[in-house]
């Protein structure tokens, strides 16, 4: 199910833009003229997706994604400069002097509420909290483990020491002889309403979820990204699913890498899958109706794991696929700032018109779907109560 990871992102990103001068804080800005700027002792400078800059925190084990003109400015944040001091510095004779100073202001500002320099964060007015929130799509959830690593690690060296291209080919011909073996089974029999044995079926897909999450895991493991936790998180606050912990994840620099990490789970159930219509196929009585409700059981937990619509595994595929980070979070904080006006992030106020379009549209979708899904849940929760109460 879903891998959080997009919550412990944030961006800073130095541009300059006429947008950037329309759009700025309400913060008080003499810190500017007077404080001496340093990053803190614990930020490490490493890069992620497609080489892109990187400031890990491992105090906080947050990430904050800059971009390599703020990487040169990092440089500059010796503890004995101010923030026009930098300006000053990175300046050139041929830049709108203007719009240079508010574009490294603002990227100073940003690293600052970011948590990246000594200083500490300002406080933040009610608008830049929603906008922040939108941006990190964070989920309540509960952690249950933080050793997943320990289980998994003697499985994780043996798949490092093989060829890397026959462990995925392996991997492909499976799922798909899975999802075909499934096809052929849901084609072929008639699967009548399993009531009886629903809950004997509902608690071996409470098995596989947990085999799915530790495919997550091993992918992970296998790449040499830590899984620092899994437990239970609510998805969309209303639907409880497993999740293990990938942040780390980010500094995995390929694509395909990344598209695999989120397609592991859903590749396991779709083995898992073709397995139970194997069952169906050749078994009769109650083990055969066992079979045929948990397939549909299955059936139903990939077509909604691989919505992208939903913060689950295929949005997270499609995001690693197109290169992009957070596209929900992004999508929610146009939103948001065409409500509210909360000013943008540096990173998003370079974004042209039809990139802000495409944002919006897929934000709304997410929103209209996500709004579907909470009533559907609710409805089925009511429906849950009532039925034990009655």
């Amino acid at each position: 199910m879903r891998s959080p990871a997009a919550e412990h992102q944030q961006h800073a990103v130095p541009e300059s833009s006429e947008a950037a001068t329309r759009e700025t804080s309400s913060a008080d800005t003499a810190w500017l003229e007077t404080e001496l700027l340093a990053v803190k002792d614990t930020i490490e400078l490493t890069d992620g997706l497609d080489g892109r800059p990187l400031l890990f925190d491992s105090d906080t084990g947050k990430y904050v994604a800059v971009s390599k003109a703020g990487t040169v400015i990092l440089t500059l944040l010796d503890g004995q400069t101010t923030a026009r001091d930098v300006v000053r510095r990175v300046a050139s004779p041929s830049a709108d002097p203007a719009r240079a100073e508010t574009a490294v202001v603002r990227f100073l500002t940003e690293l600052r509420q970011a948590g990246v320099l000594t200083l500490e964060p300002q406080d933040e007015t009610r608008r830049e909290r929603v906008l922040k929130y939108s941006l990190r799509q964070r989920m309540p959830r509960k952690p249950l483990t933080r050793s997943v690593h320990i289980l998994l690690e003697p499985v994780a060296k043996v798949l490092q020491k093989l060829p890397v291209p026959a462990v995925v080919g392996m991997w492909i011909v499976l799922t798909v002889a899975g999802l075909s073996t499934a096809g052929y089974a849901l084609a072929t029999r008639s699967l009548p309403d399993y009531t009886v044995w629903s809950g004997i079926a509902a608690l071996l897909l409470m098995l596989q979820i947990a085999v799915h999450e530790l495919a997550h895991a091993l992918v992970c493991q296998s790449l040499r990204v830590p899984v620092r936790e899994a437990g239970i998180t609510l998805m969309l606050y209303v639907m409880p699913v497993a999740y293990v912990d990938r942040t780390d994840a980010y500094r995995v620099r390929g694509r395909a890498p990344r598209a695999l990490i989120a397609l592991a789970g859903p590749m396991s159930d779709a083995i898992w899958a073709g397995a139970t219509a194997l069952v169906l196929l050749h078994t009769s009585g109650a083990v055969h109706d066992i079979a045929g409700a948990l397939l549909q059981l299955q059936v139903l937990l990939m077509i909604v794991n691989l919505n992208p619509l939903l913060p689950s595994d295929g949005y997270h595929a499609l995001e690693s696929a197109m290169g992009s980070v957070n596209l929900r979070g992004r999508s929610f904080a146009f939103l948001v700032h065409m409500v509210t006006r909360a000013p943008l992030p540096s990173h998003l106020l370079v974004s042209g018109k039809l990139k802000r379009a495409g944002y919006c549209a897929f934000g709304v979708l997410c929103a209209c779907y996500g709004v579907f899904m909470v009533g559907v849940v609710l409805t089925w929760w009511w429906h849950l109560i009532e039925g034990l109460l009655g």
